[in-house]
């Protein structure tokens, strides 16, 4: 029987680890192994400070791109998904963003690089914690390759297909970086923009029919009776699809100026991402924020179970905050779409719970 993709993915990923040996992961900060940022020590380039880095791609949102001719924010979605990931650090601040975009002829010829890289620009903006956190650690853009691809790619429209991927290093003090997680701490939610970068398989063939697609291998996929144009709560599905993933970083950087706090972002695997922090505790989710209409609509057109939908979409929470309670109040004042949705408690081994309608969900392992 064939893997799922997060079969493969896992399966894929515990060959790499396997391919890396230890002599080049000697520098790393051993709390930070499997974390959504990774931290390196060289004691003698930075002495008070750990270096940050995290690295990833947009996925099968791309393809909502091409088949709507717009690509003005698709780079966005790629500046998010690394900056999010070192915006669980805390007080960090990036210094370095890098990006590749391998394409098909159209995407050059057409200059819509130009779309793509504006869209990154626009969204590095938002990433300067520099005056936040009163250093001069200012983020950068950095080198970028662009490679072609017309072989190796291939896209609904002919000639427009591409792959984008973004990097981004930063700094944090190395006594910040650390923090310890307590029973009784709080778990805050911050809202998402709509589906981020994240379950756009699952969403483009539940959701959409064919209509776009002109590749008859991929065309069977779609069981959705929706196009792009279709309105939807006051938009339509294409635009709600294409919304720009939100950025936290300068929201957590206000925060962790002045409150220890821990960040998770709630990316690929959902409510699975908590189990990345390891330890005996029970993140316990019982009064999650109402997901986004999108959401509603896919698990309507779906019938996944809540468990599904939770470890797979953000379904309206793209950032969590575990605080310690007798600050939960005061971050709640900083941040002015925030709510407090759960609780830290005392577990057997490391796991999240979701209470939805009366049930108690369960999520283990990542």
């Amino acid at each position: 029987m064939p893997l799922n993709y997060q079969q493969r993915e896992s399966k894929a990923v515990d060959a790499i680890k396997k391919a890396i040996p230890l002599s080049l992961k000697k520098d790393i900060v051993e709390e930070s192994k499997g974390m959504f940022a990774e931290l390196y020590e060289n004691n003698e380039v930075f002495p008070e400070h750990y270096i940050a880095s995290a690295i990833d791609g947009v996925g099968t949102k791309i393809l909502i791109a091409e088949a709507m001719g717009i690509y003005d924010t698709i780079g966005i979605d790629c500046v998010a998904m690394s900056a999010n990931d070192i915006a669980t650090l805390g007080s960090a601040s990036p210094f370095l963003f890098m990006d590749c975009i391998t394409c098909q002829s159209q995407i050059e010829e057409r200059a819509i690089t130009s779309s793509i890289v504006k869209g990154m620009s626009k969204a590095l903006e938002q990433c300067n914690a520099s005056k936040i956190l009163k250093n001069s650690i200012r983020i950068n853009f950095g080198k970028g390759e662009t490679a072609s691809a017309d072989e190796l790619l291939s896209s609904a429209k002919e000639g427009y297909g591409f792959d984008i991927v973004g990097c981004m290093i930063g700094f944090i003090k190395k006594e910040k970086a650390i923090k310890k997680i307590s029973v009784g701490d709080k778990i805050i939610a911050l809202p998402s923009s709509g589906a981020h970068s994240n379950g756009y398989t699952y969403l483009r063939h539940y959701l959409l029919n064919s209509d776009f697609e002109t590749r008859k291998k991929f065309k069977k996929l779609y069981k959705g009776k929706y196009s792009l144009d279709s309105q939807f709560n006051n938009s339509t599905i294409g635009k709600m699809l294409l919304q720009p993933t939100r950025i936290y970083l300068e929201d957590i950087a206000k925060i962790s100026k002045s409150f220890d706090v821990i960040g998770i972002n709630n990316t690929g695997y959902g409510l699975k991402n908590f189990n990345r922090l390891k330890g005996n505790f029970e993140f316990r989710i019982d009064n999650p924020l109402k997901p986004h209409p999108i959401f509603e609509l896919m698990q309507e057109e779906s019938k996944f179970p809540h468990k599904k939908m939770y470890e797979t979409f953000n379904m309206g929470m793209g950032f969590f905050i575990i605080c310690k309670n007798k600050d939960a109040d005061k971050i709640l004042q900083i941040t002015s779409d925030a709510k407090i949705v759960g609780e830290v408690k005392k577990s057997a081994a490391t796991l999240t719970a979701l209470i939805k309608e009366k049930q108690k969900i369960m999520f283990e392992g990542y």
